[in-house]
This record gives structure tokens, sequence and C-alpha cells, in this order.
């Protein structure tokens, strides 16, 4: 198993999320992290263990 670190946003509040998850592969880590936070959009899986250092708490988007 590896670690690996999964990168979202829930979808409701655009809220950024990251977490760990070791799994076998990149897609049984986001599986893993789907099913364990319900409702994350997940936007990429990185090898490893990586820390989120962005300021933003939340999406930016064009019109924020």
């Amino acid at each position: 198993m590896s670690e690996y670190t999964v990168i979202g946003y829930y979808a409701d509040t655009m809220q950024r999320f990251a977490d760990i998850a070791a799994a076998a592969n990149p897609e049984e880590a986001e599986r893993y992290i789907m099913n364990k936070y319900i409702g994350v959009s997940i936007c990429g899986v990185i090898e490893g263990r990586h820390q989120c250092v962005d300021i933003h708490e939340l999406v930016r988007t064009e019109e924020a």
C-alpha cells in the first residue's frame, strides 16, 4: 500500500478539501475518500503525503 493525497472541494459550499489515504492505487484512494466524505468532489490524487499550503479556504471563481 502507498499513501496518496486526495484534493478536492465540497460542491455545496465550495470549501476546499485535502486528506491522505492509504491505498493500493490512486483509484482506490479516490473511492475511499469519496465514501468517507459524502459530497466531496475530487480534483486530483497525488502519490505521497503532501501538505496543502494555499491561503484560500474556498474555491475561487471569476465572480468571487
